[in-house]
C-alpha cells in the first residue's frame, strides 16, 4: 500500500502563523511608537521644569 500525505492542512496553519505574526508586528510596532512618544514628551516636561526652576532662581537672585 502507497500512503498519500496531504499538506494542504500545513500550508493553512503556515498562512495562520504569519498572518497573527503580522498582528504582532504590527502592535508591537504601535506600541514602539507609542512608548518613544511618550518618552519625547518626558523628555519636553521635564525641560519645562527644568527652565522653570532656572527662571525661578535667576528671579531670587535679582532680589538679593
Amino acid at each position: 500500500m502507497s500512503q498519500v500525505e496531504s499538506n494542504d492542512f500545513e500550508l493553512d496553519e503556515l498562512s495562520d502563523d504569519v498572518e497573527v505574526i503580522k498582528d504582532v508586528v504590527v502592535k508591537d510596532s504601535k506600541a514602539k511608537q507609542k512608548l518613544e512618544a511618550r518618552r519625547k514628551i518626558d523628555d519636553l516636561l521635564e525641560q519645562k521644569r527644568l527652565r522653570q526652576l532656572l527662571d525661578d532662581w535667576d528671579l531670587e537672585d535679582d532680589d538679593a
